[in-house]
């Protein structure tokens, strides 16, 4: 039996099937490495290096045989057994085996050293670095991982009007993702600017700052839908992950859930049980309500007049059909917001309705960031700074992914003169949001202040490379301008902004006030007009008309006339609309002596100024200063002095840690301060500051009256009369001397 046995292993060792073996094992470790190294490169899924180890190891015994069975000669590949044994060459075979085994072994040992000492060694994560107050976000936190943009689903469909539903779709997509705290997601905002445009995915995502990116396309034919999607590698631009769909409509909630359970598995992150209880929640299963909150959303993106009142409805009738829809309820009351902001309605009424819209979203999901940063965002318009920040504050920690509760946090930040601080939570929001026009206009508005002018202009620019028809950085260009003294380009710049939103009455009598304060009445009435013309029952065109009472100084009885009538129609306070009516009564109050029978007036619609606990947190500062300092020139100083006590406090702490600013200004006249006063106004006169100083608010506000005689009056005054001549001048060679030009240069 041993005889046997050496004879048996005595041949395999003469046919060289142990070198077969032996080089067999190592050629496919080799061969498994390099897979290894490229698998990631290349894209490959993988389950195809699982396949090839398969197989190899399939192979094994076949090789074996195959060399115990055949033998390699000068004539090709024989069968053993038919080989004389005189004439095998099997010791030569043996030796090139072991020429070819050394050779693969020392490339084995090659890439081992290779894999330990340098690949290793690159794929250590750099250390993050803390974002610098200059720096871009995406030039910080590139080891963050991972991070993901989903871009707009084509819309593959034959009707055109369907991009709403495959938008919607990667909207929502994109929601589901951003309530996993283990995943940073770009914002719809910025992730949406690249519809249509055929960019490189790499420029994509370094222009989002994310490390891969989902895209697809919807085609949708009656009840049936088919969706492709598929996640790439930034860096790469391989596909990490791909899927196709054909369903029917009713089965699009459980495609958007394998969607995102895909790109979280293919991204390889273990997720906690807050966040899988999350990413397995169903927001609605209802397919009439998830098409009209698709539309809605659709009309919310338009931001006009007249989307935004359609989107109301939209998303009342997708709550109609679902009224247990929490997210359609929190946008419902971001909508409402929305709505204050731009003056679709009423400022105090469409506030009260973001409350409850975004209270029955909270009912609903406590945990939803939007619902609590709409609550928030009310809190901060009624001036309840302290429970907005606890409530902004809340909503980053349940929305990680979540831009608009920094940008509001930023706000109060802002009014609390912590405008640096504002800036750097600003820039965490652009970080989500790297392509928000709204982050950089916030941007821009704090660095217009701290009279930065060259860094806001840069964001502005940013907003016109990204929205080139939107107007909102031409009237924050226009901003910057006047407040460099460059009064003629703002106004040129305001009339752009009209002319990418002709159906905005406010930016019409923003015209208007331009041309008051370069002392060209004719043509602010015109603009005025226009303003009335495009909505006459806006607040703003309402009270447009007593600018010029104002400005003419006029003693005609049609103007507190008309503030009178305007406060019986319960006037909304948009865009200085309360301030020109409160101005108006004062001036007539003045020249009659009839300050006391005006507050009793006024006491009849604004009560809560003249009791001693009454509660203005819901009015506009705006009215809220004039009734103050009506008060305190009547001679009420302890209940003036309670209301103006804030704007006091604020603006003196702006002025100590940044500077002089008109509301001070404002403020020591109010409380009828002569020297502090006296010596502002020359501070201003001699910086030559145009910041706010809109001769209107100075040269007419009874508050002055106590100093108007005084020398240091009268230059501030003489100054505004030369700057406004010449900047008439600058218009008409901007405009080469066509008045009546209405665009820009």
């Amino acid at each position: 039996m041993a005889s046997e046995h050496g004879s048996f292993f005595s041949e395999l060792k003469r046919r060289n099937v142990w070198r077969v073996g032996i080089a067999y094992v190592i050629s496919s470790w080799l061969l498994l490495q390099v897979i290894d190294v490229v698998e990631p490169i290349i894209g490959m899924p993988g389950w195809v290096a699982r396949l090839i180890l398969v197989l190899l190891a399939a192979g094994l015994p076949l090789a074996l045989v195959f060399a115990w069975a055949y033998e390699m000669t000068p004539e090709g590949l024989k069968r053993e057994k038919d080989i004389d044994r005189s004439h095998s060459i099997t010791p030569e075979t043996g030796r090139r085996l072991d020429r070819i085994i050394i050779a693969v072994m020392v490339v084995a040992v090659a890439l081992m050293a290779l894999d330990q000492y340098f690949l290793d060694a690159a794929e250590e994560p750099a250390p993050v670095a803390a974002v610098e107050p200059d720096q871009k976000p995406a030039e910080a936190a590139q080891t963050e991982a991972p991070s993901i943009a989903v871009l707009p689903f084509a819309n593959m469909s034959a009707d055109e009007s369907s991009t709403y539903f495959s938008d919607g779709l990667a909207d929502t997509l994109l929601h589901m993702l951003a309530q996993i705290g283990e995943i940073r997601v770009a914002a719809r905002t910025s992730s949406f600017q690249f519809r249509d445009q055929n960019t490189d995915i790499t420029k994509i995502a370094e222009a989002l700052n994310v490390g891969t990116v989902l895209e697809g396309s919807v085609q949708r034919a009656g009840n049936k839908i088919r969706v492709t999607a598929q996640l790439i590698e930034a860096n790469t631009g391989y596909h990490l992950w791909s899927g196709n769909y054909d369903r029917s409509l009713d089965d699009v909630f459980a495609i958007q859930d394998e969607i995102a359970n895909e790109v979280v598995s293919a991204l390889k992150v273990s997720l906690l049980g807050e966040s899988q209880e999350k990413l397995a929640q169903h927001e609605t299963d209802n397919v009439d309500a998830y098409t009209e909150y698709l539309l809605a959303i659709n009309d919310v993106n338009q931001y006009t007049f007249e989307s935004l009142r359609r989107a109301e409805r939209r998303f009342l009738g997708a709550l109609e059909a679902d009224p247990g829809y929490a997210v359609a309820w929190a946008r419902l009351g971001d909508l409402y917001l929305d709505m204050a902001r731009f003056g679709v309605g009423d400022f105090r009424d469409m506030n009260e309705k973001a409350r409850d819209a975004a209270s029955k979203a909270m009912d609903l999901d406590p945990d939803s960031a939007l619902a609590i940063a709409v609550l928030a965002a009310v809190e901060n318009n009624y001036g309840n700074l302290d429970m907005a920040e606890q409530l902004f504050a809340k909503a980053i920690a349940v929305g990680p992914n979540e831009a608009k509760p920094r940008i509001g946090l930023a706000s109060i930040l802002s009014t609390r003169n912590e405008r640096l601080e504002s800036i750097e939570l600003l820039r965490e929001a652009l970080g989500l949001d790297p392509l928000s026009p709204t982050v950089h206009n916030h941007l821009a508005e704090q660095y217009r202040v701290l009279e930065d002018y060259d860094k806001a202009l840069e964001h502005l620019a940013t907003i016109r490379e990204i929205e080139p028809e939107s107007p909102l950085p031409w009237y924050g260009k226009a901003e910057v301008e006047f407040d460099r003294g460059n009064w003629a380009q703002a106004l040129l710049d305001y009339m752009r902004a009209h002319e990418l939103d002709p159906d905005d009455p406010e930016i019409a009598s923003g015209i208007g006030d331009y041309y008051l304060a370069l002392q060209m009445p004719d043509e602010a009435r015109q603009w005025y007009d226009r303003s009335a013309e495009i909505d006459p029952n806006h607040p703003v065109a309402l009270a447009a008309p007593l600018a010029l009472y104002i400005y003419e100084d006029s003693t005609a009885p049609d103007g507190p006339a008309l503030a009178r009538q305007l406060l019986d129609d319960k006037i909304g306070a948009r865009q200085g609309s309360h301030q020109l009516v409160l101005q108006t009564l004062w001036l007539e109050a003045v020249r009659n002596d009839s300050l006391e029978p005006t507050l009793a007036l006024l006491r009849d619609y604004f009560p809560e100024y003249f009791e001693p606990d009454g509660d203005w947190s819901r009015r506009a500062l705006q009215t809220t200063w004039f009734m103050g300092a009506m008060l305190f020139a009547a001679g009420h100083n302890e209940q003036a002095m309670r209301i103006l006590q804030p704007f006091l406090d604020d603006s003196a702490e702006s002025r100590e840690r940044y500077r002089l600013g008109m509301l001070h200004v404002w403020n020591l006249a109010a409380t009828g301060q002569r020297e502090e006063l006296l010596a502002a106004l020359t501070e201003i006169r001699r910086a030559e500051r145009t910041s706010n100083v809109w001769p209107i608010n100075i040269v007419r506000l009874p508050a002055f009256d106590f100093v108007r005689d005084e020398p240091e009056f009268q230059a501030l005054v003489d100054w505004l009369e030369t700057k406004s001549i010449e900047q008439q001048q600058e218009l008409r060679r901007l405009l080469g001397n066509d008045h009546e030009k209405r665009g820009p240069i």
